[in-house]
């Protein structure tokens, strides 16, 4: 009796153990959770990791609905992880999914730009449905952009030393719903998913003189559709 009795205080006192040292790793900013960033050098690599490499203020919302407002963030874009400055300014993760973010470049106390992006899509390209998608046109149908950040290593010609450089892998898709479709910059590729008002957007597409390489005027094309 009395080995059944010290057994069982001996589990209770490591399981204790484990959930202190388990909760003492989640920490609480106002009344959003988050754990400590796993930290990652950059320093020795040629180009950002970041959207923004300074913390921007911006909005956060929940995959159950909850929203943070006001928060300083910053993107890693190369691990597709949006970080928040926690307690004593320390990068925390989010300890509950994501189900969208804004944020705001400010310069000057004035904002500059302002970026959305979105999860929860269905899987595409090797991305799961928990992948980062910028919303560049909102409404019925939504055009989204795709940025992965990568980690190369280069030896140089006549070189005995690696350089790291980081490239970006960019890819456009039309949603609806949240079945996406990926498209090319081109009018081919975009004519080809909105081909039920094709006359309409080959009309407003020439008229409007639209760029399908920058985003800007890609944006106003599926604005536009969404009127239709």
């Amino acid at each position: 009796m009395y080995k059944f009795i010290f057994k069982l205080a001996l589990t209770l006192l490591v399981s204790n153990i484990f959930y202190l040292n388990v909760h003492a790793q989640i920490a609480i900013v106002g009344d959003v959770q988050g754990r400590p960033a796993v930290t990652r050098s950059f320093t020795d690599i040629q180009g950002s990791a970041y959207l923004y490499d300074s913390w921007e203020k911006g909005k956060v919302k929940m995959m159950n609905g909850t929203i943070h407002d006001n928060m300083e963030l910053m993107y890693d874009q190369v691990n597709d992880e949006l970080i928040f400055k926690g307690l004593s300014n320390q990068p925390q993760t989010f300890l509950h999914p994501v189900h969208e973010f804004t944020i705001s470049k400010v310069v000057n106390n004035h904002v500059v730009e302002e970026r959305k992006f979105r999860k929860g899509f269905s899987p595409v390209d090797g991305a799961n449905n928990m992948a980062t998608y910028e919303v560049l046109a909102e409404g019925n149908t939504l055009l989204l952009k795709r940025t992965a950040k990568v980690v190369f290593e280069d030896l140089p010609y006549g070189s005995s030393t690696k350089v790291k450089t980081i490239r970006e892998n960019t890819h456009y898709y039309i949603a609806v719903a949240d079945k996406l479709v990926k498209i090319k910059n081109d009018k081919k590729s975009v004519l080809q998913v909105l081909n039920s008002k094709s006359t309409e957007i080959d009309r407003f597409i020439k008229e409007n003189k639209i760029n399908f390489k920058d985003d800007a005027d890609l944006s106003k094309l599926i604005a536009y559709y969404n009127t239709l």
